[in-house]
Formats: C-alpha cells, sequence, structure tokens
C-alpha cells in the first residue's frame, strides 16, 4: 500500500499550497480596473461587461487546472519516487477518508490522480469566494488578507476541532463542511461528519460543490453587470 501513504496522503499538502496561491494570485484580477481607473472603458461597449466577466472566468479555471497540475505532478515526483513507484499499480484497498467496503476498482495511481480531480473542484470553490470577495472589497490587499483569515480558520478547525464543544462546534463544523475549506482539504467528500464516509455516496459533495461553483461565478456576473448599469 505503498502509494496509500505516500500518493493518498496530499490533501494538506496540495491544500495549503493551492489556496495560498489562489488569494495571492486572483484579487488582482478582479480589482484591477477600479484601482487603476481603466472599469469606465470596459462600459464603453455593450458587451464589453460580459466578455471581461467570461475572460475572468475562463482565465480563474485555466489558473486553477494549472496550479492543481504543478501541485499533483511535484507531489507524485516526490513522494512516490522514493519508493519506486511501488504498487502504483496494484488495486487500491484503502482510502483516506472512505470506509474499505465497496473501494472503487482503480489502482494506486488512478486513485491519487482523481484526489486531484477533488482538489481541482476545491480550487474553483475558493476561487469563486476570492473573485466575489475582491468584487465587493475592490481593492487586492484587503481581499488576499480577508481570504488568507478565512483560510486560517478553516485550518484551525481541521488540526483543533475537537477543541470546540457545543454550539460553537457545530457551527464551525458546518461551515468547515460545506465551506471550501473541507473541499480543499478534501474531508467534505467523505459526506460522513468528517469521518471515513461510503465511496457510493461521493456524488453528493460533488454534486454540492458544482452548484456551489456555479452560483458563484453567477454571483460575480450579477456584480459585474450591476455595476455596468450605473
Amino acid at each position: 500500500m505503498v502509494c496509500r501513504t505516500a500518493g493518498q496522503d496530499i490533501y494538506s499538502f496540495g491544500g495549503i499550497l493551492a489556496a495560498f496561491l489562489l488569494a495571492i494570485g486572483l484579487p488582482r484580477l478582479v480589482c484591477y480596473e477600479r484601482e487603476r481607473g481603466t472599469d469606465s472603458l470596459i462600459r464603453t461597449s455593450d458587451m464589453g461587461c460580459f466578455y471581461t466577466w467570461k475572460s475572468k472566468v475562463m482565465f480563474t479555471i485555466v489558473y486553477c487546472a494549472v496550479v492543481v497540475s504543478v501541485i499533483g505532478v511535484v507531489s507524485l515526483l516526490v513522494n512516490c519516487s522514493s519508493f519506486g513507484f511501488e504498487g502504483a499499480l496494484s488495486p487500491i484497498g484503502e482510502c483516506v477518508y472512505f470506509r474499505d467496503a465497496a473501494l472503487p476498482t482503480m489502482s494506486n495511481i488512478a486513485y491519487c490522480i482523481l484526489q486531484y480531480v477533488f482538489l481541482f473542484l476545491g480550487t474553483l470553490y475558493f476561487a469563486g469566494f476570492v473573485l466575489l470577495l475582491a468584487a465587493l472589497t475592490k481593492r487586492t490587499a484587503l481581499t488576499i488578507f480577508l481570504c488568507g483569515t478565512s483560510y486560517l480558520i478553516c485550518m484551525l478547525y481541521e488540526y483543533a476541532g475537537h477543541i470546540f464543544a457545543g454550539i460553537f462546534g457545530s457551527v464551525l463544523g458546518f461551515f468547515y463542511r460545506f465551506g471550501f475549506g473541507g473541499y480543499l482539504l478534501q474531508a467534505s467528500y467523505s459526506w460522513s461528519n468528517l469521518g471515513q464516509g461510503l465511496w457510493t455516496d461521493v456524488w453528493k459533495p460533488i454534486l454540492l460543490v458544482a452548484i456551489i461553483i456555479v452560483l458563484e461565478f453567477s454571483g460575480l456576473w450579477l456584480i459585474c453587470r450591476r455595476r455596468a448599469r450605473k
């Protein structure tokens, strides 16, 4: 089970690095026009606002894909190469967040790659949050600070959530499970109180995060269109 140890335990490293790169790289994408005073130029064209929004969304998707691809390749090369990729093509017998019963039929390396697909969805979730926050604050530095603080709170719950009890702990757990923090760290995909869930239920959190991502990018469009009308 070499790839289980070396390849599957990438959720913390991948989530933290991806969140850092998104929080640093994306706010400027939305705040640039207002900070440079060029936003009025976009409104000179009837379709300027739409094309600007479309370009930013496409750039964000590509940016997230590049970030996840680089993290995935580096992680697999560094972690698995030390074991000579032993057992990489063997069927998986254990998953980090899922019970051993009824595991999917795939190799260890295939499951590692699947984890980066999960991470890609998590990055899109967090990216949508970053873009919305940037559109509301209109300030790059403030957006970076708020995004970083939000993710640090998620990390705090991940590693110290057991110290929070009562209603406060339940509220934090709810926002962690259904927020971008749980998806970036891949805990939310288990769909079982952040424990080991059933693989047959994995479609539920995937569907939920897909809907949230669509709502985030749609919300960004509504903000852009509203400003264009002013």
